[in-house]
């Protein structure tokens, strides 16, 4: 139960014994109202809006925390709806005038009286408008009536309504003879008398209230009948409609299908009479030689599009061309020229790859172009992934120019470091930014190209003292290594 009902029932734990917390509502519609298939069952409306409209009209009208559940049901011929609502109402009592009491209470009978159903009805029916469905009989005289006794009013025939109708026997009332005691006491007398007469008159009450109780009884299944008569006449009205409206969708889909079918024979021929002209040679008629070449066109717009798709992405070679234009439904051939032609197996248009321009240029040379561009990316991103190495020296310069940055640059690279930044700054300077491990194999040759680019006019170095110290270390450390290793052996040997 959604929490601000659980708030009420807190908040109002004391309520009358004989209080209606919940009511079970049906909404449902006739028959006739359900689309069904050849079977004549209705079709599955788990996930129909018809379901959705029926819960937002609830929730609308009841407020959504009071709608507690909410069941579709379809085992039956005609699909319905049960749901249990707590009637909760958020208007006051009025004494006097004035608004008195709780603001929100527990009033199933001011939420649900007999006026608040009809406007229920009436409400419902406009929700479900969308639909076709209409009220049914407003103000209608029917109720709900014990069975045994509907099935004996249906069997009521002319006989026994003429025996219904027919006036009951008036039988008089005669005073009886006065015994000989009566004649000195009359007041006694006049009592017998009395009640035999209340006796007589009893019996002739009991018999028009019997014949009221016929009467009553015919009257309502007359009554009912007729209301029975307005409904069918209204579900046959509805039914001719239906009938009218699928008579109506049938016949126009009967003339669309005659209209497509002709143009399929029509289809037909052409395509019969262009396969025999194709075959003996015959040169295609204008209006043909015109579709063929848009068709081509359209191809090859669409080939460039998946093309120029491709190449803004990375490419090393043509596997993914090939690839995309397969998906889209193109295939490539080389014909024994050596030409590449595509196919759109779609429209079976053939062109060459050479026509096919993405952005407007060749094709060859937007391939290339992709080529470089994904490669120079990808040495970047492995220079930048290079830089990141936390074992990595790094070294900031600043060129007079582009012209002494791009030396720079060049020389840093052959001697074994790892540019990864190069960037113009204000003026003509340029930031180079470079960065090296400390290499036993290279760090010699990269200290003395760093000492020569130091020294070089116009440029700016700057590295940070640490590490500058670390690399002179390793560098001092080579060289006692390599004066050990030149010097000869001067150890005595064992001695035995």
């Amino acid at each position: 139960m959604n929490s601000p009902t659980v708030s009420f029932w807190k908040k109002n734990p004391h309520l009358r014994r004989d209080a209606i917390k919940a009511v079970e509502i049906l909404l449902t519609a006739s028959p006739e109202a359900f689309e069904r298939n050849a079977q004549g069952e209705a079709k599955d409306m788990r996930s129909s809006q018809w379901v959705q409209d029926n819960l937002t009209f609830l929730q609308q009208k009841f407020g959504s925390p009071n709608v507690v559940s909410f069941t579709l049901h379809q085992d039956e011929t005609t699909p319905h709806i049960h749901a249990v609502i707590i009637p909760i109402t958020r208007e006051q009592r009025l004494h006097e005038g004035k608004p008195v009491g709780e603001a929100v209470r527990l009033s199933c009978r001011e939420l649900l009286s007999p006026g608040s159903l009809r406007r229920l009805q009436t409400e419902y029916a406009e929700a479900m408008a969308p639909y076709g469905m209409e009220r049914g009989i407003k103000y209608s005289t029917a109720f709900h009536e014990d069975v045994r006794r509907h099935y004996g009013a249906q069997q009521t025939t002319k006989e026994h309504l003429a025996q219904v109708a027919a006036p009951l026997p008036h039988t008089p009332f005669v005073l009886g003879e006065k015994k000989w005691l009566e004649h000195l006491n009359p007041q006694a007398y006049l009592e017998r008398e009395l009640a035999r007469m209340n006796e007589h008159l009893a019996q002739q009450v009991a018999l028009v209230n019997a014949k009221l109780a016929e009467v009553a009884t015919v009257a309502t299944a007359n009554t009912l009948e007729h209301e029975r008569a307005k409904v069918l006449e209204k579900q046959l009205a509805t039914s001719k409609k239906t009938q009218q409206q699928a008579t109506a969708a049938l016949e126009q889909t009967k003339k669309e299908l005659a209209e497509k079918t002709e143009a399929l024979l029509k289809n037909e021929r052409q395509y019969n009479a262009l396969v025999m002209r194709t075959a003996q040679g015959e040169a295609l008629p204008p209006y043909l030689s015109q579709w063929v070449g848009k068709v081509q066109e359209r191809s090859r717009q669409r080939a460039e599009q998946v093309i120029t798709r491709v190449l803004q992405g990375p490419v090393l070679d043509g596997k993914p061309v090939e690839q995309a234009l397969k998906a889209e439904g193109f295939g490539l051939q080389k014909l024994e020229s050596g030409q590449i032609v595509l196919r759109d197996h779609r429209t079976y248009a053939q062109f060459a790859l050479t026509n096919v321009r993405p952005n407007g240029h060749p094709f060859q040379e937007q391939f290339q172009q992709a080529i470089a561009r994904t490669r120079s990316e990808q040495e970047q991103a492995r220079r930048r992934e290079l830089a990141q190495d936390p074992r990595a020296a790094h070294v900031l310069i600043q060129a007079a120019d582009g012209a002494q940055a791009k030396h720079v640059a060049l020389t840093l690279e052959q001697a074994g470091a790892n540019v990864w930044h190069v960037q113009p700054l204000a003026g003509e300077q340029v930031e180079v930014r470079v960065s090296y491990r400390l290499d036993w194999n290279t760090i010699e040759a990269l200290d003395q190209t760093l000492t020569e680019v130091r020294r070089t006019p116009g440029v700016q170095l700057q590295e940070e003292a640490k590490q500058r110290s670390t690399h002179l270390e390793v560098i001092r450390t080579i060289e006692r290594e390599r004066e050990r290793a030149a010097r000869p052996d001067q150890s005595k040997g064992i001695s035995w």
